[in-house]
């Protein structure tokens, strides 16, 4: 399958019609799994106590340092360090599972819970249709997949252009990935929705462009 190279993504690919057999086996065999051995698919509670785990990790810090209380320049950096663990958590377990629906079977408290993204500096919007849509999709697509989506210094597919920098990414790229909560933060969020809207992704989740702008 080939994806041109363009500034647009190409959503309209299409897959092999044998390719429906497999996922059709492939959801029989996991639901089978959670039948048979009698397990919940949403959040047990071991997840509810690292919920609540994970926000006091972020939340406790965060509040202390607001306080005033501590003045030390490294008991300073140790709290934003721990905030971090906790950001880390939030968005590697509590957001995701939430933002997938699978946190919980009331839509509700998904809701609630895939917000803890905006608490921590995202959208949640933005991430469902990057990640739900795009990635679950499109998984490992050129210029489709935006996990694997050109990043400049950084080379995550075969169909992106090598550069020469490349060679040593595997020594600079934890620097970068250190700053993309700030790029996060600051820019990719808003020129997601800016391409989310001009690529009509935007109006196929029922929503309008000026409701999640109204939420950044």
């Amino acid at each position: 399958m080939h994806v041109p190279e363009n500034n647009y993504m190409n959503l309209n690919l299409k897959f092999a019609n044998r390719q429906q057999d497999f996922f059709a086996t492939l959801n029989k065999r996991v639901n089978d799994y959670f039948k048979t051995n009698k397990i919940e698919r949403t959040a047990n509670t071991e997840m509810v106590i690292k919920t609540i785990f994970m926000f006091s990790l972020y939340l406790t810090p965060y509040f202390i340092i607001l306080s005033g209380a501590v003045t030390n320049g490294w008991f300073l950096l140790a709290l934003c360090f721990v905030m971090g663990l906790g950001m880390a958590g939030i968005g590697l377990s509590i957001m995701h599972d939430a933002n997938h629906g699978a946190y919980s079977n009331k839509k509700w408290v998904n809701t609630l819970l895939g917000y803890s993204l905006n608490l921590v500096g995202g959208h949640a919007f933005n991430w469902k249709v990057q990640h739900n849509v795009l990635h679950h999709t499109y998984t490992n697509v050129h210029d489709t997949d935006e996990d694997i989506s050109p990043r400049g210094v950084l080379r995550m597919a075969p169909g992106t252009p090598w550069k020469w920098m490349h060679q040593f990414q595997h020594v600079y790229a934890w620097f970068f990935y250190g700053l993309l909560t700030l790029v996060w933060v600051v820019f990719k969020d808003f020129g997601r929705l800016v391409k989310y809207q001009r690529e009509g992704l935007i109006h196929k989740q029922k929503t309008s462009a000026l409701a999640q702008w109204a939420g950044t």
